[in-house]
């Protein structure tokens, strides 16, 4: 009897344990910030119309209002420039809707009117509803002529857990553009050769089929697909022993990391239009928890004069629409969408150096020898391959980051791979391993106009959520 009421009275102390802790509240979360990107922009000799983006450290819960105040310096509003929101009298209010990581206005410069160069506004956070904070990064000033960025912290917006963007850094402008990566699925390359690149932020897929008219093209053809063509399929594969003999195929499903043109999951596109296969896409995975599927489709590039033009419509289709796809000397790619057509993505060629990303990589998961297989890789910066060229250096061989001048560039020498940085910069991030910043290294940027910048990785997360890293540079040498 002694023993059953001590029994019950355990089992009671646990349960009112529980209780208790089921009733206590979450801790506070940090404070939410909004801050702007960068301290110092500039308009770029092409632009006429800049826009400027003030980033949060986390979604906010509520809709409401920033108050964003403006300070001109020998311009005038109305005149001069104009904003969207527009402005009452020197204050603008920049609405924030439920669930926004970013808000954005637009300052346009009248293009008829005969500016110096000296001339700038001074925008400033004066006042933030929607549980907001104003942070540390209040201030902005924007120059109307380019200015050359000579250092900076950024923080990177790629969006959170789920790494919605793909972000663009230009180092001189000290600017970042960030796209949402389910935007695009092809883009055309724009150079002398005919290729087509897939969306590797979206963990893209695609298999030449043995034929060239779209219409002929039915479910019947992609028998067995769906256990092969997805990178959860290889991936599952790779793990079974003995490993089925289409597995080593897998790694020219995807595009190849390096950023090789010649080494595309899609064919050098044919002046010969018969030789251009029907291709199945797989357009991978969207932005979620868990990640939407994209769908399927099939296609057939082919050339057209000095362009593309690309055929596409779902597997089971018996037409099919078509699209005309113009090479834009201005960017490496013209980007398309199945939904949408041609999409602005990245900045113009000359006006980003790396790139902030999800990615599909290659790896081998067994011993030596074992094939590689295509999987899908968080925090990758890639790098233009429009002249941009960088360099790693270890701290135990070029000294301190900070102590590490012009003076120190003699002997270095740079990469155009597009995975100079790649995911060097970071550490962990696999089974019972948490990822973090390795502190053992910094790296060069040397960008398409001669600029050489120091740059480091200084956070891997804000507020412990991934996908917003943080960065800093100095310029070491300009450009002639």
């Amino acid at each position: 009897m002694m023993n059953r009421l001590v029994n019950q009275r355990l089992w009671l102390v646990i349960i009112l344990f529980f209780v208790l802790v089921s009733c206590q509240e979450d801790p506070p979360l940090p404070d939410n910030l909004a801050s702007f990107e960068s301290a110092q922009l500039g308009f770029a000799a092409t632009e006429d119309n800049l826009t400027v983006n003030i980033n949060f450290s986390r979604a906010v819960s509520e809709s409401g209002i920033l108050t964003v105040n403006f300070v001109p310096n020998e311009v005038i509003y109305g005149i001069d420039f104009t904003t969207v929101p527009a402005a009452i009298n020197t204050s603008i209010q920049v609405p924030v809707a439920s669930g926004a990581t970013q808000v954005s206005f637009t300052v346009t410069k009248n293009p008829d009117v005969l500016l110096d160069g000296d001339e700038s506004i001074l925008f400033s956070i004066t006042d933030a509803s929607a549980g907001l904070i104003i942070g540390p990064s209040s201030e902005l000033e924007l120059s109307f002529a380019e200015i050359l960025s000579a250092q900076a912290i950024m923080n990177i917006n790629g969006g959170g857990a789920t790494y919605p963007n793909k972000v663009f850094i230009d180092l001189t402008a000290n600017r970042q553009t960030a796209v949402t990566r389910t935007q695009w699925d092809l883009g055309f390359f724009t150079g002398s050769d005919f290729r087509a690149i897939l969306n590797s932020s979206n963990g893209m897929m695609a298999r030449a089929l043995d034929k060239t008219n779209l219409n002929e093209v039915t479910a019947a053809d992609t028998v067995g697909f769906g256990s092969q063509l997805s990178l959860s399929a290889v991936f599952a594969a790779a793990l079974v022993t003995p490993a089925p003999t289409w597995i080593t195929e897998a790694k020219n499903w995807i595009d190849d990391p390096s950023g090789d043109l010649t080494k595309t999951a899609i064919a050098s596109i044919s002046a010969t239009d018969s030789e251009n296969k029907v291709y199945i896409i797989n357009r991978g995975s969207g932005v979620g928890s868990p990640a939407p599927d994209l769908g399927w489709k099939k296609i057939r590039i082919l050339r057209n004069g000095a362009g593309y033009k690309i055929q596409y419509a779902d597997i089971s289709a018996t037409t099919f629409d078509e699209i005309q796809i113009i090479k834009d000397a201005a960017f490496n790619f013209v980007y398309f969408s199945f939904q949408n057509g041609t999409v602005a993505v990245e900045p113009e060629k000359e006006r980003w150096d790396i790139a902030w990303t999800g990615f599909t990589n290659l790896t081998a998961l067994g011993p030596p020898g074992s094939p590689l297989i295509p999987y899908y890789f968080q925090d990758v910066v890639l790098q233009n391959r429009n002249g941009v060229e960088t360099a790693e250096l270890l701290i135990a061989n070029a000294g301190s980051y900070e102590n590490f001048g012009e003076e120190d560039l003699a002997g270095i020498t740079f990469s155009t791979n597009q995975l100079g940085i790649g995911s060097n910069w970071r550490s962990g991030g696999g089974p019972g391993t948490a990822p973090a910043v390795r502190t053992d290294r910094f790296y060069l940027v040397k960008d398409a106009d001669g600029n050489i910048y120091k740059l480091r990785f200084t956070a891997l997360t804000q507020d412990g959520e991934r996908g917003r890293p943080q960065i800093e540079f100095a310029l070491l040498q300009q450009g002639v």
